[in-house]
């Protein structure tokens, strides 16, 4: 046995991220009977056997796995206990929604950021999502000690890992993507920002995603319950992978999805995946990272266009943003947005939203990585990314 093996083997002896153990805590911490339905069983099974057998993990990113596990656990254990006996959160209704979604790395997160400086517009925030018990109060919302413990957390990311807070800053009140909401479902593409794990995603690309989109709708309803939303602003790339599931839990739902060139995503993807998992594993291979995200690129292009030919009749609720445009105009891309959507901007909301964006203008940073350091290159230029940039008038940009 080489050294690697053996020291991998110590670990996992000495910090076992085994199902039933976490079930037993998360039971015993709580005082709670158990809310692992069968659904929550299965997909917790498969996500812990995936991490134990191909995540690679490191020491601390063993620690910080059966840590987040066990939280996401008692955190479910705790909402669904409190939405039982609290029935009225579920009466909530869901007003309209703009759902930000497309190609990773083309600024979905900046234009949700962007949207969440109009103060009509209700975005999950960080602190809430960590910690959403019990339901916020708008009122006085900054006195919420929950804000200074997500705050404490998220000043330890910054320290610990200052490279990976840069290229996706953390903040208690920075919005926050449905992955994180999914994530207490245990079947979300957030896993698979922090490890390599393909038999989970294999599992989890056929999966009937219908609860954990309505598991979602609850988790907006709690959050609105006391703090109410005049429309909630969504974001993820990640919806790409179940668009259908999406369209029939929000039907009245906006989407805009957001396009790149797909060399261009294919490298700032590459870049941040490696600061991303770096932290939680013990060993990198750049070019098969690279492999990774050229098929997961092909698969979400090809699943954007299938979706759109297949909801033609839906046009009117789409909306496609390309990311030099939005970057070149922001305010008039959120003008564009709004009347769309039909939507008034007052002056004071455009005047924060514009100062946020001309800061961040004078903050963009070059990605870490080229396309070479994964040994990809022009070939990866595919049919796909082809038919995907003549199909939404995408404009290549420079490597």
């Amino acid at each position: 046995m080489s050294l690697s093996n053996l020291l991998e083997s110590i670990t996992r002896r000495s910090i076992p991220i085994d199902f039933n153990k976490l079930l037993s805590a998360a039971v015993r911490r709580t005082g709670l009977k158990d809310y692992c339905d069968p659904q929550c069983e299965e997909s917790l099974k498969v996500l812990i056997d995936s991490c134990n057998n191909e995540a690679g993990l490191s020491l601390i990113g063993r620690i910080a796995v059966r840590q987040h596990l066990l939280e996401l656990l008692e955190t479910r254990f705790r909402l669904l206990d409190y939405w039982q006996r609290t029935p009225e959160i579920m009466g909530q209704q869901i007003r309209p929604q703009i759902i930000i979604t497309g190609t990773p790395k083309s600024a979905t997160t900046f234009l949700h950021r962007l949207l969440s400086h109009d103060r009509t517009n209700r975005i999950p925030l960080m602190w809430e999502v960590m910690f959403p018990l019990p339901s916020p109060v708008h009122v006085p919302l900054e006195s919420d000690p929950r804000i200074r413990k997500a705050d404490k957390r998220l000043r330890w990311l910054k320290w610990a890992h200052p490279e990976l807070a840069k290229a996706h800053p953390v903040g208690p009140f920075i919005p926050q993507e449905c992955g994180a909401i999914l994530g207490y479902t245990f079947k979300s593409n957030v896993f698979l920002d922090m490890f390599s794990i393909p038999s989970y995603e294999n599992w989890l690309r056929i999966q009937d995603m219908d609860s954990v989109y309505k598991f979602h709708l609850m988790f907006l309803k709690h959050l609105q319950w006391q703090c109410p939303a005049e429309r909630w602003v969504l974001k993820s790339s990640d919806h790409v992978h179940a668009l259908e599931t999406l369209i029939e839990v929000y039907p009245e739902a906006h989407i805009v999805f957001l396009h790149r060139d797909p060399l261009k995503v294919l490298q700032a993807a590459c870049s941040q995946m490696t600061l991303l998992r770096s932290v939680f594993s013990r060993r990198l291979d750049l070019r098969k990272l690279g492999e990774y995200e050229t098929r997961s690129l092909n698969d979400k292009v090809k699943k954007i266009m299938e979706f759109r030919r297949n909801h033609v009749h839906l046009e009117d609720q789409f909306m496609d943003i390309r990311y030099l445009d939005l970057a070149a105009d922001p305010m008039g891309t959120v003008r564009a947005i709004y009347d769309r959507v039909g939507l008034y901007l007052s002056p004071e909301n455009e005047a924060r939203m514009r100062s946020f964006a001309n800061a961040k203008r004078k903050k963009q940073r070059p990605d870490t990585f080229s396309l070479a350091d994964f040994s990809l290159g022009h070939e990866q230029e595919s049919l796909t990314f082809g038919l995907y940039c003549e199909r939404f008038n995408v404009v290549r940009e420079a490597l």
